[in-house]
């Protein structure tokens, strides 16, 4: 897989919720097949999307990676995760992370103790499974 920061037509969709400044960014979840080559098969939701919001795709716009970041710089930690990664966003004080939202356990921490599982190399994105 290649790494989607060395794509500059990457995109991933968003929730409108998003781009016109009305919700936060809460949940990131990275679909297995996207149809298009630009495509990231990110999703960005809102924390005030709700089930029948998300049941609309007319409710999601495609932006650019740079724009995601824009929304939430700590994205460039967790964007190179493997299709399927299912995250939950967390703003406490002093430490923004990335969560699991099934096991209850980090993905990537911003104070550095828990890092994600992949390096890049040559552009490669390579997942380290290794415990």
């Amino acid at each position: 897989m290649r790494s989607v920061f060395n794509q500059p037509e990457a995109v991933v969709l968003a929730s409108k919720h998003l781009t016109d400044g009305t919700g936060n960014l809460r949940w990131i979840y990275r679909e297995l097949a996207p149809t298009l080559s630009q495509d990231t098969g990110w999703l960005l939701f809102a924390d005030n999307d709700t089930a029948k919001w998300n049941e609309d795709s007319d409710n999601f716009v495609p932006i650019v990676i740079q724009t995601a970041l824009a929304i939430e710089s700590s994205l460039e930690n967790v964007l190179d995760l493997p299709y399927g990664t299912d995250l939950m966003l967390d703003k406490r004080v002093n430490t923004t992370g990335w969560w699991d939202p099934k096991t209850h356990t980090p993905v990537w921490l911003s104070d550095g103790t828990v890092q994600p599982n992949i390096t890049i190399s040559d552009g490669q994105v390579i997942e380290n499974n290794e415990s």
